[in-house]
């Protein structure tokens, strides 16, 4: 970094250029970097916005009747929604899997949600079925959890195993010290795509992060999502990190487990989809808080605004670090026009329980695709 200048995301609201003969000398560059940036607006010489490269307002129709938690019956206009939502998603991860050279393969960054287990099945149907997907799951060792099955329980006292030893079996518990939540159900859920598509080979891999090398990547990490620099930042580019790098280990079917290094070159992401389709926590005490659907639409308008300069750069710079591409069909700009021209309540129910008023259309695309399982989990 240059001493007197830190680097900021820019915005996605033009054309960033560096006008270099602006700059009488090499030696000044410093000095006049400011004076050579430019921004070139979305705007045509002839005064019309290109609106299709820009970020959409979402539909701001209220509701002519009360929000009603409604499920097992919904009305005609969400499910018109849900066949072309289904269009238009499928059409958009065609397009970003239908060139991958041969053998170069598709992987997913796979924790644990009901739009991660949808996404690597739409690209199914578009795939050779001679192509494996790898589903990539990150466990991050947690000193906690070894302290804490290291303790005296009871009467007698338990000697301090190894980390090598809670690697493999956690004392009492008969699972991994990496057996996690998101590890958990992400074996569920790949279970379930391999019921749904038995004929395709469904890689988990389960990528398996040591304290002491994470802190040792740390500063690789923090150097590359920088200028973000939150706790939550570097929780997300750490998982990003260690899952685009794809070294770990897959279970056979006799239950031994084979070291496995990924040999995809290109990850697909679903960032998008909570922003689009109201899947955080913060939608629903939006909605709660005021009772309002114009409240939800604000955050979520909110949300979608700032996920270029908050998400994007920041995760695409990690994951290139590794050499791999990143696209993401939620954010084509036919599935964003789309999603956020629909009425809010289409597509998220704030009155129904969490794991199924959020991300509502979502969900109920996975439970038409028979991803069952998935349409119910939490997140």
């Amino acid at each position: 970094m240059v001493a007197g200048f830190e680097f900021q995301e820019v915005t996605p609201d033009g054309i960033h250029c560096i006008k270099f003969d602006a700059i009488d000398e090499a030696e000044r560059l410093v000095s006049e970097f400011g004076r050579a940036t430019q921004l070139l607006s979305r705007v045509t010489q002839a005064g019309s916005k290109m609106e299709y490269v820009l970020i959409p307002p979402l539909n701001n129709t209220l509701p002519s009747t009360e929000v009603q938690e409604t499920w097992s019956s919904p009305s005609p206009g969400v499910t018109q929604a849900l066949d072309d939502f289904l269009n238009v998603l499928n059409e958009s991860v065609q397009l970003r899997v239908q060139h991958v050279p041969h053998h170069q393969f598709i992987a997913r960054y796979f924790q644990r949600g009901c739009w991660l287990t949808v996404e690597p099945f739409v690209p199914s149907r578009h795939l050779p079925l001679s192509e494996p997907i790898d589903l990539l799951n990150v466990a991050f060792e947690n000193p906690r959890t070894l302290k804490a099955a290291s303790q005296p329980s009871g009467k007698g006292k338990k000697t301090k195993p190894s980390s090598e030893a809670v690697e493999q079996e956690a004392p009492g518990q008969g699972r991994s010290t990496y057996d996690v939540p998101d590890r958990l159900t992400g074996r569920e859920e790949a279970e379930e795509l391999r019921r749904c598509c038995p004929e395709r080979t469904w890689n988990f891999v389960e990528i398996d992060v040591p304290y002491e090398e994470c802190q040792r990547e740390r500063p690789q990490a923090q150097n590359l999502m920088y200028p973000n620099q939150t706790v939550m930042d570097l929780s997300l580019a750490l998982a990003l990190f260690f899952a685009s790098r794809g070294i770990g280990h897959v279970t056979n079917s006799d239950g031994t487990s084979t070291p496995y290094t990924s040999q995809a070159r290109v990850l697909l992401s679903g960032l998008g989809s909570d922003e689009l389709l109201g899947g955080y926590s913060r939608h629903r005490k939006a909605f709660t808080s005021a009772h309002d659907i114009e409240t939800d639409r604000s955050q979520l308008q909110l949300d979608l605004t700032r996920l270029p300069s908050r998400n994007l750069g920041r995760d695409d710079r990690v994951i290139s670090s590794n050499g791999k591409e990143t696209r993401y069909p939620f954010l084509s700009l036919s599935v964003v026009s789309f999603l956020a021209n629909l009425p809010v309540e289409t597509k998220v129910n704030p009155l129904l329980e969490e794991g199924r008023g959020d991300k509502m259309l979502l969900r109920m695309l996975a439970e038409r695709m028979g991803l069952v399982l998935a349409s119910r989990r939490k997140k």
